[in-house]
């Protein structure tokens, strides 16, 4: 009997020898994977960065600003007329 359970042992830390080495090897392609899709995620985020400030949005800027300005104008010149109360 001795024997034989000292074969089933024997199995079993072949086993367990086999699923670490296994495991430590997911874990390193995990890792590698991690790395790859924070590095995706960089590039990713730098482009819509640069993007974000394109010609596009700088026209639409530009023209909210334009109608600011005319508006103020607009309202200054009302201030400077005399009103016409008497």
């Amino acid at each position: 009997m001795a024997n034989q359970d000292q074969l089933n042992l024997g199995m079993q830390v072949v086993c367990l020898m086999t699923q670490n080495q296994m495991l430590k090897q997911q874990n390193a392609m995990l890792r590698d994977l991690r790395d790859r899709v924070d590095s995706v995620g960089d590039r990713l985020w730098r482009m819509e960065r640069r993007n974000a400030t394109g010609p596009a949005d700088q026209a639409g800027t530009s023209k909210r600003a334009a109608q600011r300005r005319h508006l103020a104008r607009a309202q200054s010149a009302a201030r400077k007329r005399p009103s016409k109360q008497a």
